[in-house]
């Protein structure tokens, strides 16, 4: 694929030093490893990426930019926390965005090749609180909507998909550990593949449209109502 989801992609050749930083602080947060609300130093940070000085404040100031660190004064520096707006407003893009990527891709048409990938995806489940599950899911669903992406034949479109998946992965790794696997959002996923198989353009917008507002549904639902809503130290803002 021309452009892959964080995810998916590990291998990051001829980076400079603060770049590296970048992509390794980042993927700490997106993964949980940094969990929301947690506060760090440039020392912790320089330790955990292996990286100096110079190239981690530098990574620092773009993930404030990004939205996922915050200044402390005199103290270092703060993962943000998730707020229920931000994760609705961020879906919504969401929605945007790959309904019309799939309308696209269907009429396009997807590569046979693509087709038997995404239909082998399709396939992939989870059991509750089993993280190893749950990760082999999410790449198997981010992996999937790239592979419609990718086949839209806009760049801009699908860069700007991945870029929204990049941060839809820390609300999902936040949400799925307390939402089991739906049977019901598997038949919509089947239900948009179906269509781009079958190069039905009006079939695949609306199927990707109610696909994404019923993951939108649960994701907010699952943050609002969630146990685990103190751990991963959510804002609520309404």
């Amino acid at each position: 694929m021309k452009y892959l989801p964080a995810i998916l992609s590990t291998d990051h050749p001829g980076l400079s030093a603060t770049e590296r930083a970048y992509l390794a602080i980042k993927r700490r947060i997106i993964e949980l490893d940094l969990a929301p609300g947690t506060q760090v130093t440039k020392t912790d940070l320089t330790r955990l990426t292996d990286a100096g000085t110079m190239p981690v404040r530098e990574a620092l100031t773009r993930l404030q930019r990004d939205g996922l660190v915050d200044v402390l004064p005199r103290s270092g520096y703060r993962i943000l926390p998730v707020t229920l707006k931000g994760a609705r407003d961020l879906c919504a893009f969401r929605r945007l965005l790959e309904t019309e990527a799939a309308a696209l891709a269907a009429e396009r048409g997807c590569p046979q090749d693509d087709l038997a990938r995404m239909e082998e995806l399709l396939g992939q489940s989870y059991e509750l609180r089993d993280t190893e599950s749950i990760e082999a899911f999410l790449r198997a669903t981010l992996e999937f909507d790239a592979i419609i992406a990718d086949n839209c034949g806009n760049d801009r479109l699908a860069r700007s998909v991945i870029q929204v998946f990049d941060e839809l992965e820390r609300v999902l790794r936040i949400t799925l550990g307390s939402l089991p696997f739906s049977v019901s959002a598997a038949h919509q996923r089947r239900a948009v593949w179906e269509a781009v198989r079958d190069r039905d353009t009006v079939a695949a917008r609306a199927a990707m449209d109610i696909r994404t507002r019923t993951s939108q549904q649960q994701i907010i639902d699952a943050l609002a109502a969630s146990p685990s809503i103190a751990e991963a130290s959510i804002t609520v803002f309404r």
